[in-house]
């Protein structure tokens, strides 16, 4: 089960750590799956996750996210980066966490938002998807691994967080 727990959450702004307080006093955090993976993985990132996880009153996911994760588990399995029992660890952790997080589904207001944030910057379709489900969920804090999506997110106003590798 993934742990939540009340109060503020530490978000890193221009490499410092800045403490943020949510507006309602609970700290709703989405992940796209650049972040997530790292949950799973033993990956450069995955301490600042888990800190993450732990900091946060909910945490929501794009509908499409365990898909996303499942495929680089996956691609992880296939290189042989990630051991077939280890895969099966993982893939079960990650099955788990989604299942008690709060999913956004996929509407037209989450498409809205998508389409917008491709208008902003060069995004692929699933990466805006990312950014238009935490639009639309309004979320404190956007989690992605990913530069180019973090870039088009705070170019949108979101609050985001990159997690480097």
């Amino acid at each position: 089960m993934v742990k939540k727990t009340q109060a503020a959450y530490v978000a890193q702004a221009a490499g410092t750590a800045t403490r943020v307080v949510a507006r309602d006093g609970e700290a709703r955090l989405m992940f796209d799956a650049s972040a997530l993976t790292k949950r799973y993985a033993s990956e450069a990132g995955r301490d600042r996750v888990l800190m993450l996880f732990e900091a946060a009153s909910e945490l929501l996911v794009a509908a499409h996210c365990k898909t996303e994760v499942a495929s680089a588990l996956l691609r992880r399995r296939r290189d042989g980066s990630l051991p077939a029992p280890e895969f099966d660890r993982a893939w079960a952790a990650a099955q788990r966490d989604v299942a008690d997080m709060t999913l956004v589904p996929l509407d037209a207001h989450v498409e809205r938002f998508a389409f917008a944030a491709m208008e902003h910057g060069p995004l692929r379709g699933m990466d805006a998807l990312h950014v238009g489900s935490a639009l639309a969920s309004r979320v404190d804090l956007f989690v992605t691994a990913d530069r180019r999506q973090a870039q088009v997110a705070r170019g949108m106003g979101l609050a985001t967080e990159l997690i480097e590798s």
